[in-house]
């Protein structure tokens, strides 16, 4: 009997969820091959100790996805899962070359809003100011949506800023046709989980992982001009960068190379 692991009863990751993604894991690294059967609905039930909506749940969705094949009266069987045109690879190729990018890639503007500056924000910077613009966008590639972007920008400088203007390019851009010029950034990576508006354009399931990435720009003299958050999903794109092997006295390490861009200006 494989080995699929278990299911832990935590707050805000569902039964249903965990199940989906244990058989996902499962199905991607070939611990369930193509063309066996799954396990029963009736042995996944007993081994995880879910009831049979839950696990029906999770069939139905690798179903949608084309993992997986249910026959009736002859069970579950696992597809062989072609390597789809908007794979992790092929988003990257695409916003690596501002040409491609234009053609595959889409953003839409979801909401431009004024409001009170989050918590997180006015920790990292008190100067950043109580009030400030926020502007959503969600990027696609073939229109299958990859990413989830969150913008504030402080209120001394969101009142120069046309929201027309700003629904027609990013943030940064608008900024420089006022004349604010970000000289430096601080940048911090993470993984976050989905809150129900960013599970809602992504198109996945609440409480996922995504991948964060929270960048504070400032101008020469040091002010914040923008707070950017990029949400990505983990499963349809992945950050690369070339590194080299750098020789010290101390022994050898890896450095960027700096030869591809981690975040184009224009998303």
């Amino acid at each position: 009997m494989i080995d699929l692991g278990t299911i832990r009863r935590r707050r805000g990751v569902s039964c249903y969820h965990q199940l989906y993604l244990i058989l996902t894991m499962a199905l991607e690294k070939g611990v369930i091959e193509p063309g066996s059967t799954l396990p029963s609905e009736t042995e996944l039930m007993r081994r995880f100790a879910v009831s049979r909506n839950t696990v029906r749940r999770s069939l139905a969705r690798l179903e949608l996805e084309k993992r997986i094949l249910r026959r009736r009266g002859s069970g579950t069987v696992a597809r062989r899962v072609q390597t789809p045109e908007y794979s992790p690879d092929a988003i990257a190729n695409a916003i690596d070359d501002p040409g491609t990018a234009k053609r595959k890639t889409t953003s839409r503007v979801l909401q431009i809003v004024s409001g009170r500056t989050p918590a997180f924000i006015r920790e990292r910077d008190p100067e950043f100011g109580d009030q400030c613009l926020e502007v959503h966008r969600c990027r696609s590639f073939n229109r299958r949506p990859f990413m989830l972007s969150i913008s504030h920008v402080p209120e001394r400088l969101a009142a120069r800023l046309g929201r027309r203007q700003l629904g027609r390019q990013v943030v940064l851009t608008a900024l420089e046709e006022i004349g604010i010029r970000a000289a430096y950034a601080e940048q911090t990576t993470t993984a976050v989980a989905a809150d129900a508006v960013a599970a809602q354009h992504l198109e996945i399931e609440p409480t996922s992982a995504l991948l964060c990435i929270r960048r504070l720009s400032r101008d020469r003299d040091g002010r914040s001009i923008e707070h950017h958050t990029y949400l990505y999903r983990p499963d349809r794109f992945h950050f690369r960068a070339r590194i080299d092997v750098e020789r010290t006295p101390a022994g050898a390490g890896w450095a960027n190379a700096g030869t591809t861009s981690l975040i184009p200006a224009w998303l």
